[in-house]
């Protein structure tokens, strides 16, 4: 069977505007909880460019949000794709999607991607790839 079998566009296509829609309303906190649950403290982590996980378990625990504009931009990104993803497949598919060279990316992980750039500069290319892995 073919992943358009299994996952019809019009599923592809509801995971990716909740993922949208849900990055807008909610709190960098409850965002934060989803990807230390869904992915691992690790993952969110390195993705975010931090160098400790306390910082995610604190943003988690006390509610509160990065003060970063740029750690803030890669947190909302993060949660889309992993979120849209995760929604279609499961998280652990997520987590092989961030960390596996993409070809659409020059063979540069999402997660690297994410960690080294300026999230107003990646954006596009890490959405369109993680749209791309879920249309087939």
């Amino acid at each position: 069977m073919t992943d358009a079998v299994l996952h019809p566009t019009s599923r592809v296509d509801d995971a990716w505007e909740a993922a949208y829609k849900d990055s807008l309303v909610l709190p960098a906190w409850e965002q934060t909880r989803y990807l230390l649950d869904a992915i691992g403290a690790r993952f969110t982590m390195a993705a975010l460019g931090l160098q400790d996980a306390r910082t995610v378990r604190r943003w988690r625990d006390d509610r509160v949000a990065p003060r970063e504009h740029d750690v803030a931009g890669r947190l909302v990104i993060l949660y889309r794709v992993t979120r849209s993803i995760a929604d279609v497949y499961t998280p652990a598919v997520a987590t092989a999607f961030l960390r596996s060279a993409n070809p659409q990316l020059e063979d540069t992980s999402p997660l690297m991607l994410l960690r080294d750039g300026d999230p107003d500069d990646v954006q596009k290319a890490v959405l369109a790839a993680a749209r791309a892995f879920l249309e087939g």
